[in-house]
């Protein structure tokens, strides 16, 4: 039977994560949480800004879940100057790790937002693995510096969905959750639908959101919900982190790159 991986992301570091991080933990799911040093005011969903995990907090998280960094202040860095995106990736991920007191591998762009010289910034300092807000994913190979995820837990409506889906690429690797969502119903229903499409064909099944959205959505039960569902169809075993999720496909990837440079060989 074709494998099925289960992985989550919630950016932003908001102080609503330890209520998100105790949900995690009930369900026993494993997660990665981006985690910007500080969010600047004037930047991104929240204009005012808001405050961060307090370092005692970002050891209780990281004590139990992934942390990857979301830059130093939720910088967009498609906006920004090299230089000005170098200290904020870097000083980043080293405020981080000066709190954690261990390595830092995992980014996340803020706003999903990425170029190629925002890749070529982040790939210069040493980041492991980083992910966008591509939707709709489910294959399992692609490029760990680029990383899609499938849904957002947020319950956007079905023309928004098929919206991404159209004027995204790689429709080959985005088909699979596109028919499932068609026939199903609500938000919730679709999320279940889709799950339930790759636990068929096999892939990666990729959550992301944000712990102050839950709250401003009023849905907390309904990700306790869908979780429980999900336990029921993912084995603890193939629920992971982002960091684990990034290395099966990179090494997937690179052995595809193998495949293709013998067969030009071959030919």
């Amino acid at each position: 039977m074709p494998r099925a991986i289960f992985t989550m992301s919630w950016d932003d570091g908001h102080t609503l994560d330890l209520r998100l991080a105790e949900l995690l933990e009930k369900r026993q799911f494993a997660a990665t949480f981006y985690v910007p040093a500080r969010f600047a005011a004037g930047v991104g969903c929240m204009p005012d800004g808001f405050p961060t995990l307090s370092p005692e907090q970002l050891r209780d998280v990281d004590a139990a879940f992934e942390i990857g960094s979301h830059t130093l202040e939720h910088r967009d860095l498609t906006r920004l100057t090299t230089e000005e995106a170098h200290r904020q990736v870097v000083g980043g991920r080293q405020a981080l790790e000066d709190i954690v007191g261990h390595p830092v591998r995992g980014f996340c762009y803020p706003g999903g937002l990425v170029t190629p010289a925002a890749r070529k910034v982040v790939q210069n300092a040493g980041i492991a693995f980083a992910r966008t807000t591509e939707g709709l994913y489910t294959a399992g190979v692609f490029d760990p510096l680029m990383m899609p995820v499938s849904f957002q837990f947020y319950p956007h409506p079905r023309r928004n969905l098929l919206r991404t889906f159209l004027k995204g690429a790689d429709w080959r690797r985005r088909h699979v959750v596109v028919p499932a969502m068609l026939r199903a119903g609500d938000f919730d229903a679709m999320l279940r639908a889709a799950l339930d499409a790759v636990c068929r064909s096999g892939g990666i099944f990729h959550l992301w959101g944000h712990s102050w959205e839950l709250d401003l959505t009023n849905r907390w039960q309904a990700l306790d919900d869908f979780l429980q569902y999900a336990a029921e169809r993912i084995p603890r075993a193939d629920r992971l982190t982002n960091g684990q999720v990034a290395l099966i496909a990179g090494t997937a990837l690179a052995r595809r790159s193998r495949q293709l440079a013998w067969g030009r060989v071959g030919g």
